[in-house]
């Protein structure tokens, strides 16, 4: 174990034994513990556990915040955070149109550039993990791998497997900038409102989502999204593809993935305050002819 769960709290998180976590998650009483997360109360990763109570990185506003753990014949833990669905419900839901597509993108580029600015690889982020709230904000309460003190040199020695992972995973190792393609996959999910089959391989993948950006006028973008322009559709292929890269070096640092993406958020909002604007201009000529 990494980390001393002696003490009753830590930071200011509480450990409890079991059978207070089975008290306080019993939703038979109106309490506080009905605004609480508990979806996920169940086995959880200790270095997860570390990581959430790390005064120093659990700051970010899309990360859980945890409010209460055990350790005893099983770890379990409870999250300080209103259930309302995953991301992967909504992926393919015509209400979850692209301004909040491109919104949760941009949120969870800032949380994995931020966690690589702490020198920590997070591993296997999927749309299961990723929770959105009624303001349609994205927050990560799962991680299929956590590694602290690593640089884009450091390589991570994983077991070898095949799935909804970096290539070289299922060669036995894992760098920081397998945590950029974990991203590609779930940018590519979020514009082709679409879900894949990853245990197919990241070879199968490839070679489909570089046939369906050279067809389509738009790339990878889902044609529903008529709002998006061709430059902007693009450049979000061209990001995507990027960041699943099947070599290491080639993909962009988070850090710069976030950049664009904020900078097409930016001028996206841009051009639709901007078409507002001529729309109300047009009544007004209107209602004056």
């Amino acid at each position: 174990m990494k980390f001393s769960i002696e003490p009753e709290t830590v930071g200011e998180v509480k450990l409890c034994s079991y059978s207070e976590l089975q008290n306080i998650t019993d939703f038979k009483s109106a309490s506080l513990i009905q605004e609480l997360f508990r979806e996920d109360c169940s086995m959880a990763p200790l270095d997860e556990i570390e990581l959430l109570t790390d005064e120093k990185a659990n700051t970010h506003p899309n990360l859980v915040k945890l409010y209460t753990f055990c350790w005893g014949t099983r770890l379990a833990a409870v999250y300080d955070e209103k259930f309302t669905r995953v991301l992967s419900d909504v992926l393919l839901a015509d209400h979850f149109g692209w301004d909040n597509r491109i919104n949760v993108a941009t949120q969870l580029a800032d949380l994995f550039a931020w966690f690589h600015g702490k020198r920590i690889a997070i591993g296997s982020v999927t749309p299961s993990c990723v929770m959105i709230d009624e303001e349609l904000n994205a927050k990560v309460f799962d991680f299929g791998f956590v590694s602290n003190n690593v640089n884009e040199d450091c390589e991570i020695k994983v077991k070898a497997e095949v799935g909804s992972d970096a290539p070289e995973v299922s060669l036995g190792k894992r760098t920081i900038k397998s945590d950029i393609y974990i991203f590609g996959l779930l940018l590519l999910e979020l514009i082709t409102k679409e879900k894949f089959k990853f245990h197919e391989g990241p070879w199968f993948l490839q070679s489909s989502i570089q046939d369906e950006a050279k067809r389509s006028k738009k790339g990878l973008v889902h044609e529903c999204f008529k709002e998006v322009d061709d430059g902007t559709a693009s450049e979000i292929t061209r990001l995507t593809l990027q960041c699943m890269d099947f070599d290491p070096d080639k993909r962009p640092k988070m850090k710069d993935i976030f950049y664009a993406l904020r900078a097409m958020r930016v001028r996206g909002e841009k051009r639709k305050e901007m078409k507002m604007r001529q729309n109300k201009k047009s009544s007004y000529l209107e209602g004056w002819g």
